[in-house]
């Protein structure tokens, strides 16, 4: 097999793998985001009001 045949096809599989990795990529972006649930609302109350309270007592971390 000449050297140029080897090169191309090596050459071309990198990019083929680069193509299809870029394809991918953007399409699992797409996917369209799912609303908090009960259990993230609460963890988000609950980090909210201890930050507060630190503030409250000057305990900044």
């Amino acid at each position: 097999m000449p050297m140029w045949v080897f090169l191309v096809s090596v050459i071309g599989g990198i990019l083929i793998f680069a193509v299809g990795y870029d394809w991918f990529a953007q399409r699992s972006k797409k996917r369209p985001k799912l609303p908090p649930g009960k259990y993230d609302h609460v963890y988000t109350e609950q980090l909210l009001h201890d930050s507060r309270e630190q503030i409250n007592r000057n305990e900044l971390i």
